[in-house]
């Protein structure tokens, strides 16, 4: 069965500094339906300034207690796992589950179109996040995520974003060119 696809292009503003995940867009599924595939497309922005703290940018699929995602890391040389980034973004894949696993890094200078695809799992939240994991962390530069997709298990005319996007991002609407279907 075919799912309710969802597209919606979000540009972020600033984000003040914290050590936490501050969720952007979360989308709950409903009506039984789960989340099988998502895609979704960040313009890299400039790295902060200064380098400071473990930030990312992430899209995930939220399964049960564990995720799939893909993210985007800077941290200053010596922290985290990237020895020295410079102005430049770490790009990957990860499944934080019980058999937690990381795709190869790629790395990418500002400007650059990371798309991420995650598929074959039934999620229960589609998220966009930025993650300080390392205090003192500086402001994330203004950055954009376009095409975001959600494909559902089955048709759900009816689910969408409520409300307004968080943490002053502005974006557009969510639409389905079939009733929900796809």
């Amino acid at each position: 069965m075919r799912g309710s696809s969802v597209a919606v292009a979000v540009c972020l503003t600033f984000i003040h500094r914290a050590a936490a995940t501050l969720d952007i867009i979360s989308l709950y599924t409903s009506s039984g339906a789960t989340i099988v595939e998502a895609s979704a497309t960040v313009i890299l922005p400039s790295v902060p300034d200064p380098i400071t703290g473990d930030l990312s940018l992430w899209n995930a699929i939220q399964l049960d207690k564990d995720f799939i995602q893909g993210g985007s890391e800077n941290a200053p040389a010596g922290l985290d796992y990237w020895t020295n980034l410079g102005s430049n973004w770490c790009n990957f894949a990860c499944a934080r589950t019980a058999n937690a696993q990381v795709g190869k890094p790629v790395i990418a200078a500002p400007g650059t179109r990371v798309r991420t695809h995650c598929q074959g799992q039934k999620g229960i939240i589609f998220h966009i996040f930025v993650e300080y994991a390392a205090r003192p962390c500086a402001a994330v530069p203004a950055h954009s995520w376009e095409n975001v997709s959600v494909i559902l298990s089955s048709p759900n005319p009816n689910w969408k974003h409520p409300g307004g996007w968080n943490l002053g991002a502005t974006g557009g609407e969510m639409t389905t060119s079939d009733s929900g279907k796809t």
